[in-house]
């Protein structure tokens, strides 16, 4: 999310339209660094969840607030922002 956004306002600023691949690289990168991270959070979110010894509703709804809305949220801004990067008006 944050290196899509920032190489897509460059972009945008300068009137530059990225190829395919360089618009959507960054958004592969921000995947995969938002992926490790929450990858390295997954354990210690059941740990807390075994822990505090919530009910299966309660643990799928944290790990869906913790791990997956981050991910979606993400996947979804960095989209945008390459899509935007890429757009080209026509008329």
């Amino acid at each position: 999310m944050i290196l899509s956004r920032v190489l897509a306002r460059k972009r945008i600023a300068a009137g530059v339209r990225p190829s395919f691949k360089a618009a959507w690289l960054p958004v592969a990168f921000d995947v995969v660094v938002i992926g490790l991270i929450l990858a390295l959070m997954f354990l210690p979110a059941v740990s807390l969840t075994i822990v505090m010894e919530l009910t299966l509703f309660w643990r799928i709804l944290l790990l869906m607030v913790v791990i997956y809305a981050p991910l979606q949220i993400v996947i979804i801004v960095s989209t945008i922002w390459a899509v935007r990067s890429r757009w080209e008006e026509k008329g």
